[in-house]
């Protein structure tokens, strides 16, 4: 059986971006840090298109903070240093229930976001 995201290919996708990394951190910590002076405006005025603003950067640093953590996470792999059987399938089992976080956590953000936006 073939699967469409597994460890190795969540490997891959980290090595092409690896360079993006902490342009990724960068732009989340810009984004929290304009959050939060938002915020300090909503508590004085709350426009809703301000609120809805905050909300979104809110959202988009979370965004940007789930994938730069999936580039650190799966940029190395240590089943392929593994040097016993046994070491391979534990290291194993830890990537696959990684790849599985990983595939939940990575559309969350933008998935709640809209939610909270249409519902």
């Amino acid at each position: 059986m073939k699967y469409l995201l597994t460890p190795h290919i969540f490997n891959q996708a980290a090595t092409i971006f690896w360079n993006k990394r902490w342009r990724l951190l960068q732009w989340s910590l810009f984004s929290f840090i304009l959050f939060l002076i938002l915020q300090n405006q909503i508590e004085l005025s709350t426009p809703t298109p301000l609120v809805w603003l905050a909300l979104f950067i809110v959202f988009f640093a979370l965004q940007m903070l789930v994938l730069a953590s999936f580039i650190f996470f799966f940029k190395n792999l240590p089943s392929k240093k593994a040097k016993s059987r046994g070491w391979y399938n534990f290291y194993r089992t830890i990537e696959w229930c990684e790849a599985f976080i990983f595939t939940l956590l990575i559309p969350f953000p933008i998935l709640t976001y809209l939610y909270m936006l249409f519902i």
